[in-house]
């Protein structure tokens, strides 16, 4: 990597006014060894006190498979001074040739003491306005989210997992798009995580053996990392909406749930191990067979009962941040699936010590 670009990689503070004619001078610098490239712009936005250092470390993993204007937003609303300061750098790796370097421009912020509307006026100013806006919001949302946000944002991305109130979040969340005429998509980290988990179980019902299995669900158990309840029960809520299940009774580690054409209720239990992210779940039918699918490794392994010894191996998909990203911004999608669930795990989530809403 040129010299240049060694020093940009690790910020180079500048002059708000000065950023989009520093940027352009740097690549009409670098020659052709290098090239920028962009397919989005990708927005991060943290209150978080190591924000800066943590996304841009981020970033260069993200970049590799997808390049993007990068604008990370460091905000700390409670301080007492009033401060804007920026950086810009870069993220470059080779390209699939080798011959040339291909390089993601970052833009960073730290905003210090200000409203919602200079956040909103320091994004807006700095996008490549021929790209779609995706916005990642880390962190939980302390109040109404900024209207005028929804008219540019064409992916918000966020993780609930680690919400402590999910469904009072998931108020503001709805409560903010309400009434905008937003064309954005919701995009749940949480949900992505599930995405390996919820095909795997899907295809094991594509065998025609299996298909009549469905209705004879009788018990569900899902075993799950004790901190990531939200995450089992985004899972419950997804096959509970995907067989037409209704909730007839919700306690804090227990759901009854009522298929339709049957006087047989279904029972959806939850149990907390230390593990990965879903560890096991196990489907019983009422014949007294199993389906059982645990997280093995990098590996998915299924089987029924039913048929002893045959076992399949599915991926897991990755386990890190970035990881989880790369699957979003390379699936895309509306996410229709996951607002189906939503308002069943909105309900779920206020159950017990989990929700934190009761």
């Amino acid at each position: 990597m040129p010299a240049a670009a060694k020093e940009l990689t690790r910020g180079m503070p500048i002059e708000i006014g000065n950023i989009n004619r520093s940027l352009t001078q740097l690549w009409e610098q670098e020659g052709t060894n290098m090239v920028k490239a962009s397919l989005v712009n990708f927005a991060v936005y943290s209150e978080a006190a190591d924000a800066l250092t943590y996304n841009t470390r981020l970033m260069e993993e993200i970049t590799r498979e997808h390049a993007c204007r990068i604008i990370l937003l460091a905000v700390n609303p409670a301080a007492q001074k009033h401060r804007v300061q920026a950086w810009i750098s870069a993220h470059c790796h080779l390209s699939g040739s080798g011959d040339r370097e291909v390089c993601s421009e970052q833009i960073a912020f730290l905003l210090e003491g200000m409203g919602p509307e200079t956040m909103r006026n320091v994004l807006f100013s700095h996008l490549d306005s021929d790209l779609p806006l995706y916005l990642w919001w880390q962190g939980q949302f302390s109040g109404t989210l900024d209207p005028q946000l929804w008219s540019w944002v064409d992916r918000f991305i966020f993780d609930s997992y680690s919400w402590r109130e999910p469904t009072r979040q998931i108020r503001i969340l709805r409560e903010s798009v309400a009434g905008t005429g937003s064309r954005c998509v919701l995009c749940d980290l949480n949900w992505r995580r599930l995405i390996y988990l919820r095909l795997a179980i899907a295809q094991m019902f594509d065998q025609p053996w299996a298909t009549g299995k469905l209705r004879e669900i009788r018990e569900v158990s899902i075993v799950y990392h004790p901190e990531y309840r939200t995450t089992a029960v985004l899972l419950a809520a997804w096959l509970a909406g995907q067989l037409g299940w209704r909730l007839e009774k919700a306690l804090d580690a227990e759901f009854r749930f009522s298929p339709p054409g049957s006087i047989d209720p279904v029972v959806l239990k939850l149990t907390a191990v230390p593990g990965e992210w879903i560890g096991e779940v196990q489907l019983r039918f009422a014949d007294g067979s199993e389906f059982n699918l645990n997280w093995s490794g990098k590996f998915l392994e299924s089987g029924c009962s039913d048929f002893q010894g045959v076992k399949q191996l599915l991926p897991a998909g990755g386990t890190t941040i970035a990881d989880l990203v790369n699957e979003e911004l390379m699936r895309g999608g509306e996410h229709r699936s996951y607002l189906r669930a939503l308002g069943l795990a909105e309900r779920l989530w206020g159950v017990g010590n989990g929700g934190g809403d009761q």
